[in-house]
């Protein structure tokens, strides 16, 4: 077997496995990507492949670089001969020499992408609202639907909230303007998808959401792709907009970060007027864990050694020893043995300084070991739970 990165020429036929793979007809990608493949011993005969799409991402208030992993795929006559772990065994070391921090991907196994350092990330809160048991919300300012007449205007706003939003939460990718076309392409009376803009009283950008129409049986519900807002007035603006159509739809759905608490503005409780579930945001690992380091953002001042144990990049299996100073570091050093307060497996520590989890969870952690009681404090100066969403797929 060999594995490479594909040529240009070998694109088409990439693709084309993937339409294979997961029987879906065969169409051009939209985005740059970067893809990995696995050959038979004759170098041309592509059984597996994988894309790697370069993404900014925010994390601890800082810009790094992601990438994003998806179509992953195999020919039926050629799975489990290991040509993905192979993509991934040449991949991963690439990421790091390029300058890649972090990585993420949507699964269709947990412990699969696990073997490759990749951990559960953290979960987002899946809303469905009864129109009709909307509460009445103030409407002191104005809503706007996006079409030809005002798609300038609207998208210099939708993209101001945009990067604010981006900013807030660890995992949120910095939209290119290509990533911009459900506004830029939005056509609300052909294509019957809708973007609509909400303005505060003062006449401020506030919030907007993307959606289209989707049946549910007999009736009709919206679905919203995005749910943007800036502040109470932008989200009551957003929903006073929705229940204002509830004469043809049944409901609103449209997911949000699982640290925004939207219950105090829920009246109704009962008739199933208001639904909540957890949804997945993907996986996550940490490519570079002395770029991660020196990035993170910390509680107060200590210093911390933990040994991190990865499989892949040989730079990152490790003892990394670290001085912060009021939530920033001042010293991050990789040492190549020594003791160490605390020693983690790589998928642990990504989820874990990323912030998808606290430092409670590493009671319940076989991937974490090494520390004791009196540790606790320090560790969690350093691991803790953070805003974290995401929302586009790759």
């Amino acid at each position: 077997m060999i594995v490479r990165r594909i040529t240009a020429g070998e694109r088409r036929r990439a693709e084309e496995l993937f339409s294979i793979a997961f029987e879906t007809p065969w169409q051009e990608e939209a985005y740059p990507v970067e893809k990995y493949a696995a050959f038979l011993d004759d170098n041309e005969t592509m059984t597996s492949c994988l894309s790697v799409l370069p993404f900014s991402v925010c994390f601890d208030g800082q810009t790094v670089k992601m990438a994003g992993i998806g179509g992953v795929s195999s020919l039926p006559q050629y799975r489990r001969t290991g040509g993905i772990r192979g993509c991934f065994e040449k991949m991963l070391p690439e990421l790091y020499r390029e300058g890649y921090v972090l990585s993420m991907l949507y699964p269709f196994s947990t412990n699969y992408y696990r073997k490759f350092g990749y951990e559960v990330w953290a979960r987002g809160a899946r809303y469905e609202l009864e129109l009709s048991y909307i509460p009445g919300l103030p409407r002191g300012g104005r809503s706007v639907l996006v079409d030809g007449s005002n798609r300038e205007k609207c998208l210099a706003d939708i993209r101001l909230l945009t990067k604010e939003w981006e900013k807030r939460y660890n995992g949120m990718v910095e939209l290119t303007e290509e990533r911009y076309a459900f506004v830029t392409e939005a056509d609300p009376y052909r294509k019957q998808e809708f973007v609509y803009l909400y303005y505060d009283a003062k006449g401020v950008p506030a919030g907007y959401m993307a959606y289209r129409k989707e049946k549910d049986g007999g009736e009709q519900r919206l679905v919203c792709s995005r749910f943007v807002f800036r502040d109470r007035e932008g989200i009551e603006g957003l929903l006073a907009l929705a229940k204002t159509m509830q004469a043809d739809h049944r409901s609103i759905s449209f997911t949000l970060p699982a640290s925004i608490c939207l219950d105090p503005l829920i009246d109704e409780w009962s008739f199933g007027a208001f639904r909540r579930s957890d949804t997945s945001l993907g996986m996550v690992r940490i490519v570079n864990v002395e770029a991660a380091l020196k990035a993170a953002r910390y509680r107060g001042s200590g210093r911390l050694s933990l040994e991190i144990l990865d499989g892949q990049i040989a730079e990152n299996h490790a003892v990394f020893r670290v001085c912060f100073e009021e939530g920033k570091a001042v010293s991050v050093a990789r040492d190549t043995g020594g003791n160490a307060a605390i020693h983690m497996e790589i998928s642990e520590f990504s989820r874990s300084l990323t912030g998808a989890a606290d430092v409670s969870a590493l009671a319940y952690s076989r991937r974490a070991y090494g520390y004791s009681q009196e540790d606790l404090d320090l560790l969690a100066q350093v691991f803790y739970k953070k805003p974290c969403f995401l929302t586009e797929y790759f």
